[in-house]
């Protein structure tokens, strides 16, 4: 049976096909590698609880559907990656995201990654971001990896998994957001400021980057502040950015451009409503949070990121696109989402997502999970934090070809261990 892909799936599968909008995670555990045919038949236990991974994308003609694979066969999506003793984690990472996806069937692929590691492996599950948002990639690992529920029905891949009401506030509420998408339009299509649109990247120039953090850090530095675990990650992002574009040398590099104004930075958000966590496909908007100037001092930079968020999440934006993406005409939505994600009015992506706790394969626990972003068309890098637990990881995705990008990371643990050290202010 075929089922219609919601207009935002179609904006995504348009875009391109190619690895850069390939999202995932990389889950790390403690033990010895299993076997590819252990992990085969693991997934094989888990697949009738996810229907779909078994159903391939068809866009064109006169609208997109989701419909079984004719041809799907699970060994086809589960691959092995063998790397030699000792290979850092950051090469492991960028090993990984140059791979291609499975060419036939359903565009995901689940990777065991061993050998770099004498007590350590990862699964890595990766998915076309057409298919799949970040809450959507997180049930996925919660089903593969989690406690099962015997009590739970299997879906059966029919329709987007909804179950919430169409509305989800009141009249004023939803009308603020519905301004809120129109102003976000208007920024798409007449930015305050045209940023330069990078040259999409081929799977041989991608990279990545990561550090680690735990969640009472960030919590705590945001509480301290009168803000929240996203503020705090965005500061630090604003720290590294800072420190990374001093290093700029002229108008041809990238990073001069970063820093002569603020950085106005891209964020999705989602609009799934309580009980819909396995809702099929993209359920996001996206707004931008511009960071403070980097002459502002940190403290001051921090109280103007906080209001600024604060004033994002009471606009309405979630719940008033939830409702236009239900009730207007498709080629609407997707002519509005297009605006929307123009890289003209935001030089990058940030995204913030979190894993159910207590993940584990044959009884080895997830130590770790390191999320592996997508880098929109026109953007050259983006940045994402996964928490899983206790712990955070933050990844940056890059063009290789950016100067000094490689140092991101690094550079945000740093800005993030300045800001701890700073005293906190009486939240407003």
């Amino acid at each position: 049976m075929k089922h219609p892909l919601n207009p935002i799936d179609e904006v995504f599968l348009d875009m391109d096909q190619d690895i850069g909008l390939v999202q995932g995670q990389f889950l790390r555990f403690r033990g010895q590698a299993p076997s590819l045919e252990q992990l085969h038949g693991h997934l094989a236990e888990r697949l009738p609880g996810l229907p779909r991974l078994t159903h391939r994308a068809v866009t064109g003609g006169r609208g997109g559907f989701r419909a079984p694979s004719s041809r799907f066969d699970l060994r086809d999506h589960v691959q092995q990656m063998r790397l030699p003793a000792g290979t850092p984690l950051d090469e492991v990472l960028t090993a990984m995201v140059r791979r291609p996806l499975c060419e036939s069937g359903p565009l995901w692929t689940i990777h065991l990654v061993h050998g770099y590691s004498d007590d350590e492996y990862a699964v890595c599950y990766r998915v076309h971001h057409g298919l799949e948002d970040g809450m959507g990639a997180a049930h996925v690992a919660a089903v593969l990896f989690g406690t099962p529920h015997p009590d739970r029905t299997p879906g059966n891949g029919e329709g987007d998994g909804r179950t919430g009401p169409l509305f989800t506030a009141g009249p004023r509420e939803l009308l603020q957001g519905a301004l809120s998408v129109g102003a976000g339009m208007t920024r798409g299509l007449v930015p305050g400021r045209l940023w330069p649109r990078a040259q999409s990247p081929a799977p041989e120039h991608l990279a990545m980057c990561s550090t680690s953090a735990t969640r009472r850090e960030l919590s705590e530095l945001g509480r301290g502040f009168g803000g929240t675990v996203n503020d705090a990650f965005l500061m630090a992002l604003w720290g590294a950015l800072s420190a990374w574009s001093a290093t700029g040398d002229g108008h041809h590099d990238l990073r001069s451009v970063f820093r002569t104004s603020p950085v106005p930075v891209r964020m999705p958000l989602s609009t799934r409503h309580e009980g819909e966590e396995d809702a099929v496909g993209n359920h996001l908007t996206t707004t931008v949070v511009t960071l403070p100037c980097q002459s502002v001092p940190p403290a001051e930079a921090f109280a103007q990121l906080v209001g600024s968020t604060q004033r994002m999440r009471s606009n309405g934006l979630r719940p008033a696109s939830r409702a236009l993406v239900a009730l207007l005409p498709k080629a609407l939505i997707r002519w509005t989402v297009r605006r929307l994600l123009s890289p003209r009015s935001s030089p990058l992506y940030a995204s913030n997502y979190a894993l159910p706790a207590c993940l584990s394969f044959r009884d080895d626990p997830v130590v770790d999970a390191v999320p592996l972003g997508v880098l929109l068309p026109g953007n050259a890098l983006s940045v994402t934090l996964l928490s899983c637990g206790s712990r955070v990881q933050v990844s940056f995705l890059y063009d290789r070809r950016l100067p000094g990008a490689q140092r991101l990371a690094a550079l945000w643990r740093e800005a993030l261990d300045a800001l701890d050290s700073m005293d906190a202010v009486p939240a407003a």
